[in-house]
């Protein structure tokens, strides 16, 4: 747990407790009226409620970026992957790559076959690069929108 949740947790029981050390306190004759009473109890309760929903707003938004960021790392990985499959598309890498081939049909079918091959993955990668990127703007867009969320419930 974050120092955040354990302070909105620590701060709700202390307020549990000490409103019901209070009524424990008071005699019979010296508590104030039901009315009063249920109306404080109202209070308490609403207060509690809006903590726990701020708690796990908190919680939402820390998945949430969470999730950013692994996304983050995906995208970071296929990019190094892109420039991987650049290098290995330069005609001098594919030379090297093909240096040992030794067979009866020409090289240039082989360098064709390679770089055909080499484009098909590099447009692969490309696509889960547009998706990842996608998937993050959305991912960034919920968390604006949790994080506005959140800074209603702490204005209340």
């Amino acid at each position: 747990m974050s120092k955040r949740q354990m302070k909105l947790i620590l701060a709700g029981l202390f307020v549990a407790l000490t409103l019901g050390a209070e009524g424990l306190a008071q005699s019979p004759g010296s508590r104030p009226s039901e009315g009063c009473e249920s109306n404080t109890l109202k209070a308490q309760k609403n207060n509690l409620i809006d903590l726990e929903i701020v708690t796990r707003t908190e919680q939402r938004v820390g998945m949430l970026r969470e999730r950013v960021f692994d996304l983050q790392v995906q995208e970071m990985d296929l990019q190094a992957r892109l420039d991987d499959l650049d290098y290995r598309m330069t005609p001098e890498a594919i030379q090297r790559a093909l240096a040992f081939v030794g067979s009866p049909r020409p090289m240039d079918e082989f360098r064709d076959a390679l770089r055909t091959r080499l484009e098909s993955q590099k447009a692969r990668v490309h696509r889960q690069l547009e998706l990842l990127s996608s998937s993050r703007e959305r991912l960034e867009s919920a968390i604006a929108e949790a994080e506005a969320e959140l800074e209603r419930l702490r204005q209340r």
